[in-house]
């Protein structure tokens, strides 16, 4: 039987871009007496060439050696058994790190596929090599490398299971989402594994590691019940050293990046260049749902007006994004804005806030952005601090994703007479399943002497309609400070809506932070609290970013300066405790500077459910930036434990998927008949000798399937975390009474 059949989506390597520079221009050099042209006017001509248009280049230097590719940030070579990529680490690493990514062996059911060597073809960015009746298929972009395998065949429906050697001068390490590869100047995962089919039916993998390959099993059941083309989908790495073809000089700061879920996923990417000491241009990318490009570095804004401070947000309804800045003319400052489309266009210059312009009087800095992640028609909500006269104050005004302002004037969300200042809002105000509510974070500068510079945290909340049902509170208060604060989307958790918030803590100014976390109620009261640092001495935890799916919640933050680190998290209202699953460094070289953390979770506030958040942070030394696909919690590497049911005659099940709060379990129970069923329920040890037999029940209090394959989506509740279930098989058989035949118990507890 012919199968188009795709296998396997390995994309996600490291890319760098080079932006457009701005025309200069054209000049003919000058020469000097001796017919040489001078060399001010050389420099002058060498700026007004055309700007290099980023692509993939393609070479053979030699008749009988292996095809050649390369980007900005990687190369590879392909031949008849796989391919060699070797990543940039910097300009400054002593040698050259390949990765040689080899197919080891596929095996559909019990039949293993012959894999001969091939000969690769380029067909347009497109590298194929024919492997016997697979085809080996490697697409290339300036967003990396897919690798697919493509099976024109089958010989059955059994589950396919894929070797593929990995090997390279890398340390490897499994951890709780795939593998990672590392050694002292670089890094990257392979992490992310998912078999998708044609009707959208997604499964996520675990990828084992012998010290040699990597395995990856779509079980039987999944290909059996799946519509082809059924895609098996890891991710190498995340990009880094984007925007690293700025001109020298022209320093990059203040990334920030949202993504909504329509069109399949698009994630936008902002950051500022630096053009000169009174000029602050706006860059951007746009990706889709894998971090594969859309649209390549393109300006926001590149014109002489100073764009300070930028923060975006998305709409899911308009499919689109606002971008904010803090925009400096002359000595005023001013908040201005700019929709941005699916595909990377900007619209036209929202101006929010601009003395004598619209709004009140007074200078504006420091803008945040939230929107609403409903499907439904919503708005965005900016907020900004304004110094007027003597006051310092912070404010909120409502956009349309269209880009109309939705009041006169901006709404005053602090209240007192203190200096209010560093504004921060949810990325977005959840899910219409309960309090629609952005959660707003400030700082307060405490003035009564003696703590002229005692630093607070204070909050206020804000309704999806723009509405501002009640009074600033506290957060955070002491006579150390408190500062940085970053509120989340709200998390959902027994039964009641949560928004967290976390913040750095110090004794005083010049020791080093700590970061502390809170769970907040709609009436701005704690639910939890707990410090989340990792308590090591003398270590400085700065630029803490948190965001969450709407069950549990990832903080992105800087740890020495050297180090990005990602905290999964997640609340048991059954004890009020906050729990940390999961610290995952991200760190791509421990010499480089890292600043500016930014994370927003793939469904933000948490319709449906992804473990996925897009992170981006800024590296200070190269001068760059890099973005990750962070596939969030999965459980961990050892999900599910076998017990014997000590019968002679077993029969064969397999459990797979992961049991984690809103994924999906699988269960195969096969005897070669119709008529196997199993029973899913608690673990228990039942003795089945009076049945005439020495098996065992190792569930009790379950719930019978009637078939010997099912698959059950854990419930989307954190109040589960922590229960212990088990499932066994059963079929017509002669082993007890003589009538039916037991399978081994399968144990698993649900994280």
């Amino acid at each position: 039987m012919h199968l188009p059949f795709l296998l396997m989506a390995l994309g996600g390597l490291v890319v760098a871009q080079s932006p457009l520079s701005r025309s200069a221009p054209q000049l003919a050099p000058a020469l000097d007496a001796t017919g040489e042209p001078q060399a001010a006017a050389v420099e002058l001509a060498a700026a007004a060439l055309p700007a290099r248009t980023p692509r993939v280049h393609f070479d053979q230097p030699h008749a009988d050696g292996p095809l050649w590719a390369g980007a900005d940030a990687w190369k590879a070579s392909f031949d008849g058994t796989g391919c060699t990529v070797i990543p940039f680490f910097g300009s400054d690493a002593p040698q050259n790190f390949p990765l040689r990514i080899e197919l080891a062996s596929i095996t559909v059911g019990d039949d293993a596929l012959a894999l001969p060597a091939g000969t690769p073809r380029r067909d347009g960015s497109r590298v194929r090599t024919a492997r016997g009746s697979v085809d080996e298929v490697i697409d290339t972009s300036l967003s990396g490398l897919e690798q697919s395998w493509v099976f024109t065949t089958l010989p059955n429906r059994g589950a396919i299971t894929v070797d593929l050697r990995l090997q390279g001068d890398y340390q490897v390490t499994p951890t709780e989402v795939g593998l990672r590869f590392a050694n002292a100047y670089g890094r990257f995962d392979y992490h992310g594994a998912v078999a998708v089919d044609a009707d959208g039916r997604r499964l996520p993998l675990s990828i084992g590691w012998d010290g040699d390959s990597a395995q990856l099993t779509i079980p039987a059941q999944f290909v059996a019940e799946a519509k082809l083309p059924l895609v098996l989908d890891p991710f190498l790495n995340g990009w880094f050293l984007l925007g690293s073809g700025a001109p020298a000089g022209q320093t990059q700061r203040d990334s920030d990046v949202a993504s909504f879920q329509a069109l399949g996923g698009r994630t936008l990417m902002v950051w500022s260049r630096q053009w000169s000491a009174v000029d602050a241009d706006c860059w951007a990318l746009v990706f889709d749902g894998n971090l594969g490009l859309v649209k390549t570095d393109f300006t926001i804004d590149f014109t002489s007006e100073d764009w300070l401070k930028v923060a975006c947000a998305a709409n899911n309804h308009a499919q689109n994004f606002l971008v904010v800045s803090e925009v400096r003319i002359g000595i005023q400052h001013s908040i201005f804005g700019r929709g941005i489309s699916a595909n990377g266009t900007p619209g036209g210059v929202i101006t929010i806030e601009r003395d004598g312009v619209v709004g009140t009087p007074g200078n504006n800095f420091h803008p945040d952005v939230g929107s609403d992640p409903s499907f439904a028609p919503g708005r965005y909500t900016v907020v900004f601090h304004k110094r007027y006269l003597f006051a310092s104050d912070i404010f909120m005004r409502g956009v349309s994703p269209s880009g109309s302002l939705l009041t006169t004037n901006a709404i005053q969300l602090s209240q007192g007479t203190e200096e209010f200042s560093r504004p921060a809002i949810s990325k977005s105000c959840g899910q219409v399943n309960g309090n629609q509510q952005w959660l707003v974070t400030y700082q307060r500068t405490w003035s009564p002497v003696p703590y002229t510079t005692d630093q607070d945290l204070w909050g206020r909340f804000v309704q999806w309609n723009g509405a501002v049902p009640a009074n600033s509170f506290a957060i955070a208060f002491s006579q150390g400070e408190e500062t940085m604060g970053s509120p989340s989307s709200p998390i959902d958790s027994g039964g009641q809506r949560l928004w967290p918030v976390v913040h750095s803590w110090a004794g005083n100014t010049t020791l080093p932070r700590e970061l502390t976390c809170h769970l907040l109620r709609a009436d701005g009261t704690k639910q939890d609290s707990a410090n989340i640092g990792t308590g090591i001495p003398g270590v400085d935890h700065a630029d803490a970013e948190v965001d969450s799916d709407g069950t549990r919640f990832v903080v992105a933050y800087t740890r020495g300066g050297t180090q990005e680190e990602v905290i999964t998290i997640a609340h048991l209202p059954a004890t009020f405790q906050l729990r940390i699953e999961s610290r995952t460094g991200l760190q791509t070289s421990s010499s480089d500077v890292k600043a500016q953390c930014n994370v927003v979770a793939d469904r933000s506030g948490g319709t449906g459910t992804s473990p996925r958040y897009f992170i981006s942070f800024t590296h200070v030394t190269s001068n760059s930036f890099h973005l990750v696909n962070f596939g969030g919690y999965t459980g961990g590497t050892t999900l599910f434990t076998s017990r014997d049911s000590f019968c002679s005659n077993q029969l064969p099940i397999s459990v797979t998927g992961s049991p984690v709060i809103g994924q999906t379990v699988f269960v195969s129970v096969d005897n070669g008949s119709p008529l196997a069923a199993s029973i899913f329920g608690f673990p228990d040890s039942i003795s089945l000798g009076l049945l005439g037999c020495g098996c065992l029940q190792g569930v009790a209090l379950g719930a019978v399937y009637g078939s010997g394959s099912f698959s059950w989506t854990v419930p989307n509740n954190p109040t589960f975390v922590g229960t212990g279930l088990a499932v066994q098989g059963f079929a017509l058989g002669n082993e007890c009474l003589g009538l039916f035949n037991l399978s081994d118990i399968v144990d698993f507890t649900l994280r």
